[in-house]
């Protein structure tokens, strides 16, 4: 993994400070049944490096949102819990009235970054918390039409992965006409997960693979 000190700017408070940042991200192709990259325990993950929190003002958001500067920064981002800093960002993101897929998106990488510091309860309630927005971003049309199909299925398995098996059996029956045949084949199989009650992720992968 190539980390960096980026300088960078709060667009809240204006000051300036350091964050750790991604360089080169690599693609492996391998997904979880959520669609987070499967690095299968080689390699640490990216989420941690792509939310931020300024040091003075303590607003929190994606790394990308904190403009770069060339001027020198004497502080850096504090050492926080990355899911908790998820959390702070899609409060933030709900409070201004950004958009709920972005909304979404935040609780999602909660839940990831909550899944690898093995607080779980507090990842079920991300969870439900994406599925909720994403869902909701799905009616405000926020979502992206090309991400439409993606989010549909996201939903009824965070849905399953919160422990709502009901819910997420219901949901997927209405998505999978609406589905691609990769995704239909998945909701297929976290369905009968759901029938036994089981929450664990599994791997992503396309009907014949």
């Amino acid at each position: 993994m190539y980390l960096a000190d980026i300088g960078v700017k709060c667009p809240s408070c204006g000051v300036k400070f350091n964050s750790r940042q991604l360089v080169v991200t690599i693609d492996t192709g391998r997904r979880n049944s959520e669609l987070r990259q499967d690095f299968e325990g080689r390699a640490e993950q990216y989420e941690p490096y792509t939310v931020c929190t300024c040091p003075s003002c303590g607003r929190a958001d994606w790394t990308a949102r904190f403009e770069p500067t060339k001027e020198v920064a004497t502080l850096n981002q504090p050492n926080s819990t990355p899911h908790l800093q998820f959390r702070a960002a899609a409060l933030a993101a709900e409070r201004s009235g950004r958009d709920f897929y972005n909304v979404g998106l935040l609780y999602l990488n909660a839940a990831w970054c909550a899944d690898d510091n093995r607080a779980y309860p507090q990842a079920r309630e991300y969870r439900r918390l994406s599925a909720d927005s994403f869902r909701k971003s799905l009616f405000d049309v926020s979502c992206p039409v090309d991400q439409r199909m993606e989010i549909e299925y996201l939903i009824g398995e965070l849905l399953r992965r919160s422990g709502d098996f009901e819910a997420s059996k219901a949901h997927f029956r209405q998505a999978i006409p609406r589905l691609s045949a990769k995704y239909a084949y998945m909701a297929r199989k976290l369905m009968r997960l759901s029938e036994a009650s089981s929450v664990e992720s599994i791997r992503f992968e396309n009907e014949g693979n």
